[in-house]
């Protein structure tokens, strides 16, 4: 596995953490309804599954 491989899997975990924390902030501190909270997770599930998936490959080679 190269390095650009490492680097970019890397960034899309790092760039996928931000939904995470902005969710958390509009739990906690907005207050928003639960129904808003569940749409950001099945929204974001998605490319994490996918990043997941990305990196298992990326490893397995």
């Amino acid at each position: 596995m190269t390095g650009e491989r490492i680097e970019l899997l890397i960034e899309f975990g790092v760039i996928l953490l931000s939904p995470i924390i902005h969710t958390y902030y509009l739990w906690k501190v907005k207050k928003v309804d639960a129904s808003v909270i569940r749409q950001n997770i099945k929204v974001f599930a998605v490319l994490y599954v996918l990043l997941a998936v990305g990196g298992i490959l990326l490893f397995l080679k």
